[in-house]
């Protein structure tokens, strides 16, 4: 009877222990990130009574009490709530944050993280938030390294200007009446007349388009288009067009200050019957008088387009590729016979329909310039220059990208937050304060990008709440209460059993 004394023990011993997992869920209801625990109670060794004759053995087992044989950690994904700033990271999916001070390495679930005044990303516990930096090139380094964010730091505070280096513009260019007209050179008439000491250099009724680019210094600058159309041949429309700047804005040497200041390209446009673009040409500068159509030659392309050579005084000359609507895939020029005509001039192509060079092997913008009509307009425009701006926010996206954005509407990456994966979640140690220890029972860790397979989602301004559901511990405790009673019970009963034998003997 004794025995039943210890086993009714037990059982009140391993259900007061349950009881303490509920009330350590309980406690952490509101705890963001928390996992609650399992509580799994089993029996303790039982005792073996032989019983039948000495030579016919048959074994009987009493068990002897229970205990708390295992208390396991729900994983399960929490609720998420609103946080109150970009720096509350929840995972929708697997994964840990990784988080380390010094030696000590953790991983959690909690993403209530902050910067200290280095710039450092914390979690509350002072441990640093890791992930991997990103290079300017763009290419993710594989080293973990505190993420650290030092906004008051020069070279994240601003985002300095960019130059513009190429210009992609889609145009719709219609003039009904030729402005100038040249029976020698009609297709590059208006260069012969432009003269940057009269205001305007063209006559005011030349069709304009202003393309916009950026200088060094970040300040947006633009760049004219003229256009006046050639007498129509074979039923093709063809235009000619003149890109110039502000000729009292040109600082290039040689052209400054004298009547060919502003002029950049010239060249032609052939469009089909319906307007569509077919084919085009350009020639910049080779020094000297412009109106003299021998200095313009044919301009070299890189990528497949031409460019524009530009300097504003007390600037850097910058160059800018210019796509109209096409390119050309061989990166030469050809002429109407298919013929390579690189280094010509203006001049040799005189009134020839002809003679006129074109894009080899050209390819076409979805979007290209055309030639209907309606009124001349810009319709697109692209170009890769912007001024500066400052600091407008941080944010981290779903992939665990931290950026910063500017007011120039550029943003940088500066790291890359990796998620963790164990072989074993259940082999993680609980340190407290919302943070697990790698265990050899948890196996081999293993690091990936959020939103790739097998591994969550990062979602900024979001809290994962803890996964404790309050009706369940409840229910768990109604149970535990009962269980703690029924062997208090038992305890009871075996000592009065106790008592009324040593009534007997003393009877």
């Amino acid at each position: 009877m004794i025995q039943g004394l210890y086993t009714s023990a037990t059982g009140m011993q391993s259900h007061s222990t349950s009881m303490n997992v509920v009330g350590q869920n309980l406690a952490n209801q509101n705890t963001v990130g928390f996992k609650k625990q399992l509580w799994l109670i089993g029996d303790l060794m039982s005792d073996n009574y032989p019983a039948g004759a000495a030579y016919e053995l048959e074994v009987k087992q009493i068990g002897v009490g229970s205990h708390i044989s295992e208390v396991r950690t729900n994983f399960k994904i929490g609720a998420f709530e609103p946080g109150s700033a970009e720096t509350d990271l929840a995972i929708s999916g697997k994964g840990f944050f990784q988080v380390a001070l010094g030696d000590e390495v953790y991983y959690t679930r909690a993403g209530n993280f902050r910067f200290d005044e280095n710039g450092f990303l914390n979690a509350p516990t002072g441990h640093h938030l890791m992930g991997y930096p990103i290079n300017q090139n763009g290419t993710v380094s594989n080293t973990l390294q505190p993420v650290q964010v030092n906004t008051n730091n020069a070279s994240l505070s601003s985002d300095p200007p960019k130059a513009t280096t190429n210009i992609t513009a889609s145009l719709n260019l219609f003039n009904s009446q030729n402005i100038y007209e040249d029976e020698e050179n009609p297709y590059f008439s208006m260069v012969k007349n432009w003269n940057a000491n009269n205001e305007p250099p063209l006559r005011s009724d030349v069709k304009s388009i202003g393309l916009q680019y950026y200088d060094a210094n970040g300040m947006k600058q633009s760049v004219n288009l003229y256009l006046d159309p050639v007498t129509a041949k074979n039923g093709e429309q063809v235009y000619e067009y003149v890109i110039a700047a502000d000729p009292s804005m040109d600082a290039r040497p040689g052209y400054q200050g004298t009547k060919s200041a502003g002029l950049l390209m010239t060249g032609t446009m052939t469009f089909s019957s319906a307007g569509e673009l077919m084919n085009m040409n350009s020639f910049t500068p080779s020094g000297g008088d412009l109106s003299d159509l021998n200095n313009w030659t044919l301009s070299n392309l890189q990528g497949g387009t031409p460019s524009i050579t530009l300097q504003q005084p007390g600037l850097q000359a910058q160059t800018i590729s210019l796509n109209l609507g096409m390119k050309s895939n061989g990166n030469g020029w050809t002429n109407g016979l298919n013929q390579s005509v690189n280094g010509i001039t203006a001049a040799s192509i005189g009134d020839s329909f002809r003679d006129l060079p074109g894009m080899t092997n050209p390819e076409f913008n979805s979007n290209a310039t055309t030639a209907l009509r309606t009124n001349s307009s810009l319709k697109n425009l692209s170009q890769d220059g912007y001024t500066r701006g400052e600091l407008q926010n941080m944010f981290v996206d779903e992939n665990g990208i931290v950026q910063l954005s500017y007011t120039n509407g550029q943003s940088h990456d500066l790291y890359q937050i990796p998620l963790a994966r164990f072989t074993s979640e259940d082999g993680l140690y609980r340190a407290g304060n919302n943070l697990y220890q790698h265990t050899s029972e948890a196996g081999q860790v293993e690091f990936g990008t959020a939103g790739t397979e097998n591994y969550g989602d990062i979602i900024s301004q979001t809290l994962e709440t803890s996964n404790v559901d309050i009706a369940s511990e409840m229910a768990n405790m109604i149970v535990l209460q009962r269980g703690f009673q029924s062997n208090s019970k038992s305890l009871q009963t075996v000592d009065t059993m106790l008592q009324r034998a040593l009534e007997l003997k003393r009877n």
